[in-house]
């Protein structure tokens, strides 16, 4: 059902590159440290399971007969990412506890990324979405490619606050503040252009 040599490679592009969950993700390996980070990956995971199931089963078709869903969705993630951003920044420099930013951060930021629009309206095959077994089988294979890119990111984080590293944790979250608005504006212009 899945073709491996191109669905393994186009998830894998997607994931590694900058967006709103690798920022939090490397934040918090940069604040948190990579052990303390590690159950940010199971959040990811679930995040991106439940928004693409969302997009493929319900929001995809409906958003055919109500053109102006996309643009609010697209709107309102952007508003989730500006109110993220905002924390990030107002809270840089104090000391994190737990993991990091949390899962449920992590969790909420990657359920509304809009990688996972591409994922399901793109890159995931059509039959993924009409059964359960399929669906498990496609998100399995996702879970193998998504793992690895997401310690990676991780474990960039936490390399860029080793004591020789010559940026300060601090400089890394207001960072990613202004990462995160920078989608943010993305988001908002998609919607509003």
């Amino acid at each position: 059902m899945i073709d491996l040599l191109t669905f393994v490679p186009a998830v894998a592009a997607i994931l590694a590159t900058p967006g709103p969950t690798n920022t939090l993700l490397a934040s918090s390996g940069a604040q948190a440290g990579f052990r303390r980070s590690l159950p940010l990956v199971p959040a990811e995971l679930c995040g991106y399971a439940l928004a693409i199931a969302g997009w493929g089963l319900f929001l995809e078709p409906a958003s055919v007969a109500l053109p102006w869903l996309k643009p609010a969705l697209r709107l309102a993630c952007a508003a989730y990412l500006v109110a993220v951003a905002w924390g990030l920044w107002s809270k840089a420099g104090e000391a994190l506890s737990g993991s990091g930013f949390g899962a449920r951060r992590v969790f909420t930021a990657t359920l509304l990324n809009p990688k996972a629009l591409l994922f399901a309206a793109v890159i995931f095959p059509e039959a993924a979405f009409e059964t359960s077994a399929a669906f498990l089988q496609t998100i399995g294979v996702f879970a193998v490619v998504i793992v690895p890119i997401a310690l990676a990111w991780i474990g960039f984080g936490s390399a860029l606050s080793q004591p020789g590293f010559f940026i300060r944790p601090q400089t890394i979250q207001r960072g990613a503040a202004l990462v995160l608005l920078t989608f943010s504006a993305s988001l908002g212009a998609a919607a509003l252009g």
